[in-house]
């Protein structure tokens, strides 16, 4: 759905701006390096010392299939998103498809949650940061972002959508070291740099592809113009030849 000209300078930047997203977020899976530790910690939900909050390291075997689940929810979701777009254009209403999607989404989530988690005592709600945590997931997360993501590939297409995706990673990252006093490595800092080069280069590369587009526009429609002009010049003075 997306054209590349590799021979153009915004090809080009197009094509290094995914590779350098893909960089980056190989460099987030398998590159830690040094730990590092902010000079202030905001714990925004509870109190955590210094014996309780220890940093844990997955294991590798857990880090690699982490890896592999996600980067088959993302390809998934990609393959959403080009679907996405070619529903939107025979079905614009994007309330009621945000309401469908949703309604289908908590169906599967329900079923698969009965599968993983069969206490019933998880399932008990009470006044506290679990419910607004999933009152904030189901309104915001869920229905609002939804909507949204239809609304931005009605304008603007699936390309855009996808590539700004991972700035959610990003924003993760550095928001549970800013509020909850995670720990963040070298590694998830170089990724999160990367990522938002990358996102950046595919934009001016797409922005200058449709500003040449545009020209070309005008161009086109401004020799329209000049020749039924000269049409109509000749047509209301036309020539007379005398023999």
């Amino acid at each position: 759905m997306e054209t590349v000209k590799l021979k153009t300078i915004s090809g080009i930047a197009k094509v290094g701006g995914i590779a350098i997203c893909m960089a980056g977020s190989a460099t987030i899976a398998f590159c830690r390096g040094p730990y590092l530790k902010l000079l202030f910690h905001h714990h925004l939900f509870g109190h955590q010392n210094g014996q309780q909050h220890q940093l844990q390291v997955p294991s590798g075997t857990t880090w690699i299939k982490g890896c592999f689940l996600m980067l088959t929810s993302n390809c998934f979701w990609g393959f959403w998103l080009v679907l996405q777009a070619r529903v939107m254009k025979s079905y614009p209403t994007k309330l009621l498809f945000t309401t469908l999607q949703c309604f289908l989404s908590s169906i599967q989530s329900f079923v698969i949650a009965i599968a993983l988690e069969r206490d019933p005592y998880k399932w008990k709600l009470g006044w506290n940061v679990k419910l607004l945590a999933i009152a904030y997931c189901g309104i915001v997360v869920t229905g609002v972002t939804y909507y949204l993501q239809a609304w931005v590939i009605e304008k603007k297409g699936p390309v855009f959508l996808a590539m700004s995706t991972p700035l959610a990673l990003v924003f993760t990252i550095f928001s549970s070291a800013l509020l909850l006093g995670d720990i963040i490595s070298l590694g998830s800092v170089l990724g999160g740099i990367l990522l938002v080069g990358g996102l950046y280069s595919v934009l001016w590369g797409k922005s200058k592809e449709h500003k040449m587009d545009d020209g070309i526009c005008l161009t086109v429609e401004a020799q329209k113009e000049c020749s039924e002009s000269k049409e109509a010049t000749t047509t209301k003075n036309p020539t007379v030849l005398l023999v």
